[in-house]
């Protein structure tokens, strides 16, 4: 068994000191590797990066030579020995949900950024022992190993793989803990930082979201399950964990019902990703490279279909109104529309390339791509439609997704990358002459926009698009560097992009008049689409003038609204969904 020791002797230095015991060795060198990503943040982060002094000794504490064979990979000439004792630091000072972070408050790690493995040894059962100051506790989805000593410094837990090591990320310190069952399945909130959180109602609500998502997919296929709360200032963001899952949310966010909604949110979505995405997964997502991009074209389902699951179950089990769960939809809509990518970018182009644009946007990735979230999310909402209005309201998306549950178990091949999906879905609503094939070459592989009032028809549910600024539009959107203004994207489709309005140019001046973001919609607003404008800026430290003729400003925003006088199909479709009859 391998066995991995991870320290904090220190805080303040950000360091974690990691020792790894090495047995059973027979070959003349051993490779150490570090991930360098990690499961469900798709994009290589380089975490070999914050590695330093790595030694390497046999069992009686003689050093062993090694060296750097490539970025991520440490390489040991054993001299024979059977046993290896691998030491080094980990440089932790990065608060986030990917990433571990080690102060005087406490030490969060995810164990794609602090633990090595060796090649070819990931499949062995592990030790890990935490060593924390005195008076800290340790959270994880680890097994507490059922033999060795628990102290008030010393904690042990098993993992029956590397994988396993790697899903359980671990918060040690003074968290306050807050419990639950269900099912008689223990669950914890372990709760790090200070804010305005209701604890009782957390623990309420939080029971809630499990009892919904137990009964959609019919049961909890866990033995125990560890929420890691972070309260931070302004940050935000979750991931998730075979049964664990680490959330960020601001710490003022659980007063009001619309900041409250974020922490909802949040946890829905995280936890529906126990079943889609951590069980039920793309055939790529699993066994793990992680040293390689892992490219699928199914993040629409993972990401997307947990998007649109996440707020609609919880109007589902009364944590929020319906009316704001249309407002939210709409706005993604809105979203969309507006992103000139969607004309360029499939959903499973999105998928595939997430790697390399979805985490590293730029000022011109409005014009080239999209979200696989939230495209994701509104491609699901159309299915769902179309699979209730083709069976007369008896089928949905609910049982296409409990029906892949089902068919594509943790332990196997996970959905294949073409049809997987789509045969799903014809063995829940029938093939219904190619309709469904139809759309999965036209919303998700393909281009074309989506029909919004087509589908929500179904329910009853009417568009009503409007325009809140001025009529006239440049294309442009601005961003603040203190008391200066500059341009932030130039929209493809827009006006100014064509006349040579760039990105990263300074704003001064509207027809010889300084103007700043603030006041730049007043301006316009004086003006009719088709008058001709004068943008004065600076592009380094260059003036330059461009005119631009406006354009007609698109929609901006919308509303979801019930038909006046829906039919009484509509009316009981619209509760069968929003009830999950």
């Amino acid at each position: 068994m391998l066995t991995y020791t991870i320290s904090m002797p220190a805080p303040h230095t950000h360091l974690y000191q990691l020792t790894i015991a090495l047995d059973g060795l027979v070959e003349p060198q051993v490779d150490m590797v570090l991930p360098s990503w990690t499961p469900g943040s798709y994009m290589i982060r380089e975490f070999a990066r914050h590695v330093q002094n790595f030694t390497a000794s046999t069992a009686d504490g003689t050093p062993l030579p090694w060296h750097k064979s490539a970025k991520d990979t440490w390489c040991i000439a054993t001299g024979g020995a059977a046993q290896v004792t691998v030491q080094y630091q980990v440089y932790a000072n990065d608060l986030t949900v990917r990433t571990s972070h080690l102060d005087g408050s406490h030490g969060y790690f995810n164990g794609a950024t602090v633990f090595m493995y060796v090649p070819g040894r990931t499949n062995e059962q592990l030790r890990l022992l935490i060593e924390t100051p005195p008076g800290w506790q340790v959270s994880t989805g680890l097994t507490p190993h059922p033999s060795a000593p628990q102290t008030d410094a010393h904690h042990a837990f098993t993992a029956l793989d590397y994988d396993e090591l790697l899903d359980c990320p671990v918060e040690c310190g003074t968290q306050r803990l807050l419990s639950f069952t269900v099912d008689a399945i223990p669950h914890q909130i372990a709760l790090w930082g200070q804010g305005n959180a209701d604890e009782a109602r957390l623990v309420t609500d939080t029971k809630h979201i499990v009892e919904t998502q137990r009964t959609f997919f019919g049961r909890l296929p866990y033995a125990h399950y560890t929420f890691l709360l972070h309260l931070t200032d302004g940050k935000d963001g979750g991931l998730e964990h075979r049964n664990s899952v680490t959330n960020q949310i601001d710490r003022w966010s659980f007063r009001t019902e619309r900041s409250y909604e974020r922490y909802l949110a949040l946890t829905s979505h995280e936890l529906f990703h126990v079943w889609n995405i951590k069980r039920l997964r793309p055939a790529p997502l699993g066994p793990f490279n992680y040293r390689a991009e892992t490219y699928t074209r199914l993040l629409w389902l993972a990401e997307g279909a947990t998007s649109y699951y996440d707020e609609l179950l919880l109007v589902r089990a009364g944590l929020m109104r319906p009316e704001r769960y249309l407002e939210h939809l709409a706005e993604r809509m809105v979203a969309l529309q507006n992103q000139p990518g969607r004309h360029l970018q499939s959903l499973e182009q999105s998928s595939f390339d997430a790697w390399i644009k979805f985490y590293r946007p730029d000022e011109h990735s409005t014009n080239t791509s999209i979200s696989y979230y939230v495209k994701g999310n509104l491609v699901c909402l159309l299915l769902d439609m179309q699979i209730r209005a083709q069976t007369g309201g008896t089928r949905s998306l609910d049982d296409v997704l409990r029906l892949l549950f089902a068919r594509y178990p943790a332990n196997g091949p996970g959905i294949p990358e073409d049809g997987g999906v789509l045969a799903a879905v014809e063995a829940v609503a029938g093939t219904g002459d190619g309709q469904y094939r139809a759309f999965f070459a036209r919303y998700i592989a393909g281009t074309e926009e989506l029909d919004y009032a087509g589908a929500l028809a179904t329910v009853g549910l009417e568009l009503r698009w409007s325009r809140r600024g001025p009529q006239a539009w440049l294309g442009l959107s601005f961003k603040r560097q203190g008391e200066r203004t500059f341009v932030a994207t130039v929209r493809a489709d827009g006006p100014a992009s064509p006349v040579g309005v760039y990105a990263n140019d300074e704003l001064l001046a509207l027809d010889g008049w300084r103007v700043n973001e603030k006041r730049l919609g007043a301006r316009l607003a004086e003006y009719s689409p088709g008058a001709v404008v004068r943008l004065t800026l600076f592009r380094g430290d260059a003036l330059v003038e461009v005119p631009v003729t406006l354009a007609e400003a698109p929609a901006d925003t919308l509303e979801l609204a019930l038909m006046a006088e829906p039919s009484q199909a509509q009316a009981q479709a619209y509760r069968n969904w929003l009830l999950g009859a």
